[in-house]
């Protein structure tokens, strides 16, 4: 092959790749850029399950208003001695209209609407919970989307050099004092870094569409600029502020208060519950007269009593076992706390080593290797080692401040920041 044919192909090549890289890191539209604050608001306002979870609180929340009232009274009415010789009613001896109403024992209605009552807060702090764990969906799309987005400025400053190192070896091979596969051996680099480039683009769209999903937009829609801004408490604020606000401890001591309630309820059970009733008793071609009911329940009788003190021991068991959740759930919440604060320490230390160590040393070998080759002096499989391992520390860095972000951000959710 000759040498002017070879090298238009090679500049063509060299040339359009690094206009994809270009191409591929430009933003679709100038937008407003997006805040992690401004993100996990969207999200509480707009997420479908979210949407959904306060819909069926709405529900729970109207179920004490129905034990407020008593049940519905009945109507009733009797004919007695209605012979079989005749279809005629009015030769019975006797109709009878009665009704009657139900009455719960003292304290028993209040005491179903606190139960009630109980069970809607529950409602409320599972969607709480629920709340917290999609935030911590919505920081980690978010920070994964931010952050893949930066590595295609890596991409981009991998692919300008090496276009200006195939123009190096292209040059050289023109004037006959390098070898042709120097050239060649770049574009294969090149390619290469264009594909981990398309890779990244691809987890880049698929962390937008779950953010978008999770942010209750179209899941094909390009989300705007990103600014990673994690504010995060210390470890010590975390653990005061996890075991005084989140989610699931509050939903331990609604869990509680429910169970107390049910045992409050049981207890008052023994009450006696009451019905009243009243009727009016027609004889025909005689004189009427009025008739009166009142009933009530012997809930301590000694036949009936053991099953009302079964279930009120029963119940007993479930608000200790109701507190102990507490326990666990301040358990863990330290332990994750504390996972936290060794994951951001650690990653913290590795982001120093990387770009206060490893990353100088490594731009300045590759600097002057590239010199030297392109000096004529230095080998070419310097400057490729040293290309790769700036490349690879460049990614490293990266991952290394996503790290970081990403432990801040659970931090911040062990806390209940909401």
């Amino acid at each position: 092959m000759s040498r002017q044919p070879f090298l238009g192909t090679v500049l063509l090549f060299v040339f359009a790749v690094p206009t994809a890289f270009a191409q591929a890191d430009a933003p679709a539209s100038p937008r407003p850029t997006l805040t992690l604050r401004a993100a996990t608001e969207e999200a509480l306002t707009r997420n479908p399950e979210l949407r959904v979870l306060q819909r069926e609180y709405e529900v729970a929340r109207g179920a004490p208003e129905t034990q407020r009232h008593l049940m519905p009274p009945m109507a009733e009415m009797q004919i007695w001695g209605w012979p079989v010789t005749t279809l005629n009613p009015a030769r019975t001896d006797m109709y009878m209209f009665m009704g009657e109403q139900e009455l719960p024992g003292r304290g028993k209605r209040a005491a179903r609407v606190r139960v009630a009552e109980r069970e809607a807060d529950i409602s409320r702090q599972e969607i709480a919970v629920r709340a917290n764990q999609i935030m911590r969906d919505v920081r980690d799309a978010y920070i994964e989307l931010a952050f893949t987005r930066e590595t295609f400025a890596v991409y981009a400053r991998q692919g300008a050099v090496l276009e200006e190192l195939a123009e190096t070896a292209t040059s050289r091979y023109a004037a006959g004092e390098g070898p042709q596969h120097h050239t060649v051996a770049t574009i294969v680099e090149l390619a290469a870094v264009e594909r981990e480039r398309i890779a990244a683009e691809g987890r880049a769209q698929a962390a937008e569409a779950r953010l978008n999903a999770l942010l209750g937009r179209t899941v094909s829609e390009r989300v705007e600029a990103l600014d990673i801004v994690v504010s995060t408490v210390t470890a010590a604020e975390a653990e005061a502020l996890a075991l005084s606000r989140h989610p699931e401890v509050a939903m331990v001591a609604a869990g509680v208060a429910k169970e107390e309630a049910e045992l409050a309820r049981l207890r008052g059970e023994r009450r006696p519950d009451y019905v009243v009733g009243g009727g009016y008793m027609l004889q025909p071609g005689g004189a009427g007269a009025w008739t009166a009911r009142v009933g009530l329940t012997w809930p301590n009788a000694p036949w009936s009593r053991g099953r009302l003190n079964a279930e009120i021991d029963v119940q007993s068991t479930r608000v200790e076992a109701a507190k102990a959740r507490g326990d666990v759930i301040a358990t863990q919440l330290r332990q994750s706390v504390r996972e936290a604060a060794i994951r951001i320490e650690a990653a913290e230390r590795q982001l120093r080593l990387i770009e206060f160590s490893v990353l100088p040393q490594i731009e300045h070998a590759f600097e002057l290797a590239r010199l030297a080759y392109a000096a004529g002096e230095g080998t070419f499989s310097e400057v490729l080692d040293a290309r790769r391992m700036l490349l690879s520390t460049e990614l490293e860095s990266v991952e290394a401040r996503a790290n970081l972000a990403h432990a801040r951000a659970d931090l911040d959710t062990v806390a209940g920041a909401l």
